[in-house]
């Protein structure tokens, strides 16, 4: 059989999550999808976010290919599963499959490990041709009942090469007037963050698409609000502020934007002077700790004095602030919850997210704790930052739970909510949306907490195995 027509599915979170006001589909789906169509192939994708998939309509493709991140991927091998058992061909990819491609293939014919664009046209070119897939590289498959992964590499993909993003293959949308404004800039990280999975997929390796191709996508929103969804918007400066001046020049700046960012971008006062010109709104910086032992157990390469200095910075520049906090390392106690918070306050950061060390596949903090046998369990769908799921150092998983659950409620209390809205009135909006998800996802929490305080893996704290 020839593949011709080909399905490209998303699948959804079914928990609250930080995202979960605001639906921010992943560009990776869209950007294979881009190359497939510029290679001859139909293609339709599929938002399960954003719309129920209908697997009888599924069926009517040639091959179904599935993305997903860890906390999604229960659902992915749910749809996968139900199409394998139909007679239909499954292509997987993602950061979890990445890691964890044996588990995988359990549900479809084949893993895409890393980047897809390049690996997934060569495995089309071997399967319409009838070849053996033995020499592609990257990817994991099933053979006389054992599963074989292709160990070998290719360079990453350039992206100077791939297509403009295009949302008009998913029929979800009525127009370009719905289409995600999300915007990719670059790919990949130099930092080594050992809790963080974007080194596993997208390598250290930091690439770029031309400033030509991030303008073209910009266009149709320049009286929208965008985000730029890279892991680092600015880990390469010079690029950054080229970007930025040709944003301006072309007079494509949207009406607001977000972007992700290290907190040591505020040395660079140039890049911050053109960021606010161009509308940035809020910046998300990775602060993880206000412990300097752990943030250098976590490789954050940055002290508490320095993430002080540019906090001020930014609020020179009236560029609000989000603050990611990760809680549950070797230091940290429930003492180091309430300092997270008190800091954040003290310092006027405009929302925080405090999340719990979590053990991603593929990640470093996973092969640690996993040797450690530190691990309460591997239901994924919890895996996605909120919830508990290792046996902390010097305190059990229900403390760590609820202190970052009193924690959140503290910071979005209506007494600090109105507080700063006194102080920052425009900005006040994203602390009160704040307040709104944190209260919802307070009350899903509930169940999870009392698992966490009846379990039996709650140990003594003495008894927990420390971590290098």
């Amino acid at each position: 059989m020839r593949i011709k027509k080909i399905a490209l599915v998303e699948t959804k979170a079914v928990k609250t999550h930080i995202f979960s006001r605001r639906y921010l589909p992943r560009l990776g789906l869209p950007m294979i999808s881009g190359v497939l169509k510029q290679a001859g192939y139909s293609v339709e994708l599929f938002l399960q976010e954003q719309k129920p998939l209908d697997l009888n309509y599924l069926m009517e493709f040639d091959l179904v290919g599935i993305s997903s991140i860890t906390s999604t991927v229960p659902e992915a091998f749910r749809i996968g599963r139900a199409l394998k058992e139909r007679g239909m061909t499954v292509v997987m990819g993602g950061p979890h499959v990445s890691a964890e491609a044996e588990e995988a293939l359990t549900c479809c014919d084949y893993v895409v490990r890393g980047e897809g664009e390049i690996v997934f046209m060569k495995l089309l070119d071997k399967l319409n041709n009838g070849r053996d897939v033995a020499d592609v590289p990257s990817i994991s498959y099933i053979k006389n009942g054992g599963a074989v992964h292709n160990t070998s590499t290719i360079e990453k993909v350039d992206l100077t090469t791939l297509p403009d993003t295009d949302f008009s293959i998913c029929k979800g949308f009525a127009g370009p007037q719905e289409y995600p404004a999300q915007i990719m800039f670059s790919r990949g990280c130099p930092y080594d963050c050992n809790f963080c999975s974007v080194t596993t997929m997208f390598g250290r390796k930091y690439r770029h698409r031309t400033n030509e191709q991030v303008i073209r996508d910009l266009e149709p929103f320049t009286e929208r609000t965008i985000s730029f969804i890279d892991d680092n918007f600015a880990a390469n400066p010079k690029k950054t502020k080229e970007l930025l001046r040709m944003m301006i020049e072309s007079k494509t700046v949207p009406m607001a934007y977000s972007c992700q960012i290290r907190i040591n971008a505020a040395r660079d006062e140039e890049l911050l002077g053109l960021m606010r010109k161009t509308n940035c709104r809020i910046a998300y910086v990775g602060l993880e700790s206000v412990d300097p032992a752990t943030l250098k157990q976590y490789h954050k390469g940055q002290t508490l004095e320095q993430i002080i200095s540019a906090i001020k910075v930014f609020r020179k520049y009236n560029i609000g602030l989000h603050g990611m906090f990760v809680l549950g390392g070797e230091n940290d106690t429930v003492g180091t919850i309430k300092s997270s918070v008190d800091f954040s306050l003290k310092t006027g950061l405009d929302t925080i997210q405090l999340c719990a060390l979590t053990p991603f596949p593929g990640t470093a903090v996973h092969d640690e704790m996993t040797r450690a046998n530190r691990v309460l369990h591997r239901k994924w769908e919890l895996y996605d930052g909120l919830h508990v799921v290792i046996q902390p150092n010097r305190m059990t998983p229900y403390e760590l739970q609820l202190g970052i659950m009193e924690g959140m409620k503290r910071f979005y209390s209506m007494k600090n909510v109105l507080k700063f809205s006194l102080r920052k009135r425009w900005r006040s909006k994203y602390r009160m949306g704040g307040r709104y998800l944190v209260n919802r996802w307070i009350a899903e929490k509930q169940s999870y907490l009392e698992y966490l305080k009846n379990t039996e893996n709650q140990v003594k704290r003495a008894d927990a195995v420390p971590v290098s």
